[in-house]
This record gives structure tokens, sequence and C-alpha cells, in this order.
């Protein structure tokens, strides 16, 4: 019989090993058991005996069960639909750029500066990097993911933030 609060205990037990395993970490991971043994060269992962790899995960482990969660798991956990603008994919496209700087920015000699941006963006960058997605290091530069999300959110374009 379980004894006491089994919820937080596992909950915390899951957060407490869980990692972030991306396509670095993979690639690492096969390197490793290259090295170990020089056969395995060109196998697939399944057949080095490592498991499948296809998509950013968080990985952990809780009474000997590996658990692996991916975008999917909370897409569908959120009951979100998988569609809309992907972020990462306007990093480097410039289709955007010119309506970006001229819709958020006040003074276009300080572009990619926190403090030439309208007082709307800035609070809206301000509440980003401090709730949605945090991040370490200064914050008077805005990224080029940063300014696309602001951008769309201030022309009502929807965002996949899946």
């Amino acid at each position: 019989m379980l004894n006491g609060l089994v919820y937080p205990n596992l909950l915390k037990h899951l957060w407490m090993k869980a990692h972030v395993f991306t396509k670095y970490e993979a690639t690492l991971e096969d390197k490793r058991a290259i090295a170990k043994d020089h056969s395995l060269m060109g196998k697939t992962r399944a057949e080095m005996g490592l498991m499948d790899f296809s998509e950013t995960q968080i990985r952990s482990n809780i009474c000997g069960l590996n658990l692996i969660f991916t975008k999917r798991h909370f897409i569908k956990l959120l009951d979100l639909e998988d569609k809309a603008k992907n972020l990462d994919l306007y990093e480097k496209d410039e289709k955007y750029r010119e309506a970006l700087l001229h819709k958020m920015f006040k003074d276009l000699k300080a572009k990619g500066k926190v403090k030439g941006m309208t007082e709307e963006c800035r609070v809206m960058f301000k509440i980003i990097i401090s709730s949605i997605t945090p991040r370490t290091g200064g914050t008077d530069t805005i990224s080029w993911t940063h300014r696309h999300l602001i951008y769309f959110l201030l022309t009502g374009q929807r965002i996949n933030l899946g």
C-alpha cells in the first residue's frame, strides 16, 4: 500500500532527473558508442542499442522507467494544433524585416537594441524574456526570433508556439 503524498514525490523525482536531449546530445551519444565499439560506425541508433531520436526531448527516469516527452506530447496535452507560423524558420528570412523594423522601432539607428523600440514593443519584449522564453545574459538586445514574435503578435498573425 502507498503511504503519504505519492504524486508530489513522483513529480519531484521526475523533474530532478529530467534533462533536455537535443540533436547535439544525440550526436555525442552516437560518437561515444562508436568510440567504445568501432564496428558500430555507419549503423543506425537502433542498431547501436540507443533510444530513437527524431526531435528535441525531455528525458527522465522514475523507478527505472525511462520517460520521454516531446513537443508532440505537449501539443496534445494542451489541445493545440501544430500549424501556423514557426518562428524558427524566420530567423534568417528577410521577408518581414523592413515592415518589422518600421513597426517596432522608433529609432532605426538603434534597431536591434531595446532602447530604440516603441514603448509597446519594449513592454512586450520584457514580458516575453521574463515569463515566456526566459533567457540569461543581457536584455538590451533583441534577437530576430523575438523581433518576429513581437511583429506577428502586433499584426495579429498566428504563431506556432508548439
